[in-house]
C-alpha cells in the first residue's frame, strides 16, 4: 500500500560479476522468454499450470506453440502434491511452471514440494519467483528460477535475473564461453547491452535484504498480511478473497456492493494517498473467474496500524 522503507545501511562491497548459473535481463518477463528460447523442449510440449498462474506466462508458452495443462489444485487453488505425484508417475508433463506466490491474491503454493516432486519423477520444475523474491523463503533445487527485482525486493525497475540449475545448463541452446564453463552458457543468456545502474541498485537492494535477515522480513510480511486480513473482515462493502488461502504480505477484497475497484482504486490513491492494485480477470481468468475484479492491499515491513485504520476507513 505504502512505499516500502528500509533503511538498513548498505554495504560497500558489492560483488560486481554475475554469479554462477545466473543471468540478469531486463524484467521477469524476458527470462521466462530466455528459458523457452534455450531449453530443449519438445515440439508441443506440455507444459503444466496451476490455474492460478499469471496468464501472461501462459500466453508465452502458448505463443511458442507449447500445450499448457491445468495442474492439480484444492478448493482455494493450493496444489494438490498428492494428486501431482499421482499425475507425474501416470502422464507426466514434459514442464511443471509454478508460479510460487500469485499476482492477483494472497496465494502461496508450496513451490518446494512442487520442485522435490518433479525431481523425484525426472520431470523439469521452473519457478516463477517475481512475486516470491523477498517476500516469502526462497525456493532451492529447481531446474529454473526467475524473478524481478522492482517488487518486494524493493529493486529499480528494468532488472529481471534468472538462474539455472548446474545439471540443466549443459543441455540450453545457447552459444558456449569457453572460459566461463557451464556458468557461460547461462551468462549468454544475457543481452548484449546492460542496465548496469539496475544491476547496482538491485545489489543493493539485496544486500538490505540480507543485512535485515530474509528470515525475519518475510515473518514480518506474513504478520502483516494476517492483521490486513484480520482488519478487512468485518470490513464494509467489501470480502477478503479466499482468506483461508495460505498467504504472505497479499490481501485481495472483492466489492459486494458493486463498486466499481477501477474507481476506488483512483480514489485512494488521489484523496488519501493510498496506493493499491486493481486486479481485473486478465490476470489469471480461470482462478478469478467467479470472483471477477478486486482490489489488491501489498503493504510492505513498514506498514503501520495508523495506516491500516486509514485505509480502513477509507474504504469504509
Amino acid at each position: 500500500m505504502r512505499a516500502a522503507s528500509l533503511t538498513t545501511r548498505p554495504s560497500a562491497r558489492m560483488a560486481s560479476a554475475t554469479s554462477a548459473g545466473v543471468a540478469f535481463v531486463e524484467s521477469a518477463t524476458r527470462a521466462l522468454d530466455a528459458l523457452l528460447e534455450c531449453w530443449p523442449l519438445p515440439d508441443r510440449a506440455r507444459v503444466a499450470v496451476a490455474p492460478s498462474a499469471w496468464e501472461p506466462n501462459v500466453e508465452s508458452l502458448r505463443h511458442r506453440g507449447l500445450e499448457p495443462v491445468l495442474l492439480p489444485v484444492d478448493g482455494v487453488g493450493v496444489v494438490d502434491l498428492v494428486a501431482l505425484e499421482r499425475t507425474l508417475r501416470r502422464d507426466p508433463p514434459d514442464l511443471v511452471l509454478v508460479d510460487q506466490v500469485a499476482a492477483h491474491r494472497g496465494l502461496v503454493q508450496p513451490a518446494a514440494e512442487v520442485v522435490a516432486l518433479g525431481r523425484s519423477q525426472g520431470v523439469p520444475v521452473w519457478v516463477d519467483a517475481a512475486q516470491s523474491l523477498g517476500h516469502v523463503d526462497a525456493v532451492t533445487g529447481a531446474d529454473a528460477t526467475f524473478a524481478t527485482s522492482r517488487k518486494w525486493v524493493t529493486g529499480p525497475r528494468g532488472v529481471g535475473l534468472l538462474a539455472v540449475a548446474p545439471a540443466r545448463r549443459a543441455g540450453l541452446r545457447v552459444k558456449r564461453l569457453a572460459k566461463h564453463g557451464d556458468a557461460g552458457v547461462v551468462r549468454r543468456l544475457e543481452s548484449d547491452e546492460a542496465h548496469v545502474a539496475g544491476r547496482v541498485g538491485l545489489g543493493v537492494a539485496l544486500r538490505e535484504l540480507h543485512d535485515l535477515g530474509p528470515h525475519r522480513v518475510h515473518e514480518r510480511l506474513r504478520a502483516v498480511g494476517a492483521r490486513v486480513r484480520e482488519a478487512a473482515a468485518d470490513l464494509p462493502g467489501w470480502r477478503v478473497d479466499r482468506p483461508e488461502t495460505p498467504a504472505g504480505a497479499v490481501t485481495t477484497l472483492l466489492p459486494t456492493r458493486g463498486q466499481d475497484v477501477a474507481a476506488e482504486r483512483d480514489r485512494l490513491l488521489h484523496r488519501h494517498r493510498v496506493v493499491t492494485t486493481v486486479c481485473l480477470p486478465w490476470r489469471a481468468p480461470l482462478d478469478m473467474a467467479a470472483t471477477g475484479p478486486g482490489l489488491r492491499l501489498s503493504p510492505h515491513v513498514d506498514l503501520t496500524d495508523e495506516d491500516l485504520l486509514a485505509v480502513y476507513r477509507a474504504l469504509g
